[in-house]
């Protein structure tokens, strides 16, 4: 993922980039400062549900979602999460449009 593409969004950063796949894949890397065990854990469902119900997942595109706050200062990372996946398929689709053009 070192030469994907990267946006934050709320306390997110979201790198991402084409796999050749027909289907998305997401990747979590939450670390201990992020909190307890528990809270990670919930952070991690709570990420991948919300990628789950995206319309992202019938794209090829590998996300990898780190978490830029601890857990007192993220207030809705599902929703930061929706956020970030609503403009990486707004680029995707701009992407397209000029490569087409």
């Amino acid at each position: 993922m070192r030469r994907g593409r990267r946006l934050t969004a709320g306390h997110l950063r979201l790198i991402y980039r084409p796999n050749g796949l027909s289907h998305a894949r997401l990747g979590l890397a939450v670390s201990r400062k992020y909190g307890s065990a528990v809270r990670r854990n919930r952070l991690k469902r709570q990420l991948r549900e919300a990628f789950r119900v995206h319309e992202i997942r019938d794209v090829g595109v590998d996300v990898l979602a780190i978490p830029l706050a601890d857990w007192k200062r993220m207030e809705q990372p599902a929703e930061d999460m929706r956020r970030g996946l609503e403009r990486i398929m707004n680029a995707i689709t701009n992407e397209h449009r000029k490569r087409r053009a």
